[in-house]
């Protein structure tokens, strides 16, 4: 008997040890990956509109002005008087462009031809008068990603037909769902990647062209009201509540996974832990179940 409860003392004891390695070792920080959006210029301003080719960067900023940057966002200084921002409902990839008209329909036509010679593109969604968010990546000739005014992004496939790919759900019982402020994609052969901005959850990707969709807005406030894609700099820029962020163009887009050393050794020490605990453990009822089974 003294045996047999010196044994369950040393196993509770063990048990007890290993709980608690695990737990400091689960607790111990680690180091994230940097942030998939870094800030770039204006912080503490809020911009509502932006617009990049090159080191050429203007914005809007929540008052009104319109700001200019010829140095990639390194400096600022106020812009032209007849500085305009190029229309957000026309887009034109490659040999073709796309446009959302004034009573909300998608037309098309070859990139050279005249506005005259757009016509409505077969098969294409009523967005609502009003609607003007169209992006069209050239790494997927004939896809074409637009919102309707009630907050659908339609997709059109190579195949032109089109279909529902996103409808978001509300961030929360009060807060309703998220208005989607922007959406753009590179209008170079870069990437199949297409972004949309939100009020409410920051930037949404599809890197299948418009098929699926993440949440992809590590380092960004929540409220992003306006994205511009610059193929020159493989960058895309996001005006936001708090300045100016970028996103240099990855390989494969995707948000930063946490791949550093110390959370590698931290889960190979966790799952050493726990093994060493469930064999003691079995050990434990095995030398424990033949003494029961005699009594």
């Amino acid at each position: 008997m003294a045996s047999d409860r010196r044994r369950r003392a040393l196993t509770a004891v063990a048990a007890v040890w290993i709980g608690t390695g695990a737990l400091l070792i689960a607790s111990a920080p680690a180091q994230a990956a940097d942030a998939w959006w870094t800030p770039v210029a204006l912080t503490g301003t809020a911009i509502t509109q932006v617009s990049a080719i090159g080191d050429t960067i203007m914005v809007r900023t929540g008052k009104g002005a319109m700001l200019l940057s010829t140095d990639g966002g390194r400096t600022f200084a106020t812009a032209p008087a007849d500085a305009t921002f190029p229309p957000i409902s026309i887009v034109t990839a490659g040999s073709q462009r796309w446009e959302i008209d004034s009573a909300g329909r998608v037309l098309h036509a070859a990139s050279t031809a005249g506005s005259s010679d757009s016509v409505i593109d077969p098969g294409s969604p009523d967005l609502g008068p009003g609607a003007d968010l169209i992006a069209a990546p050239a790494a997927l000739p004939g896809v074409v990603v637009a919102a309707s005014t009630n907050g659908t992004v339609w997709r059109r496939g190579q195949d032109g037909d089109w279909k529902q790919a996103l409808l978001l759900l509300p961030a929360s019982l009060v807060q309703g769902v998220p208005r989607i402020t922007s959406i753009t994609a590179f209008t170079e052969p870069l990437s199949e990647a297409i972004y949309v901005s939100t009020d409410g959850y920051a930037v949404l990707i599809s890197t299948d062209g418009g098929d699926d969709w993440i949440r992809a807005g590590p380092g960004l406030p929540d409220s992003v009201s306006s994205l511009s894609a610059d193929a020159g700099r493989r960058a895309v820029y996001a005006a936001t509540s708090d300045g100016l962020f970028e996103h240099v163009l990855q390989v494969l887009p995707a948000p930063p996974a946490y791949q550093d050393a110390a959370l590698v050794w931290r889960w190979i020490g966790i799952g050493a832990v726990t093994l060493v605990a469930s064999v003691l453990v079995l050990l434990a009822l095995v030398r424990l179940l033949p003494r029961r089974l005699e009594a």
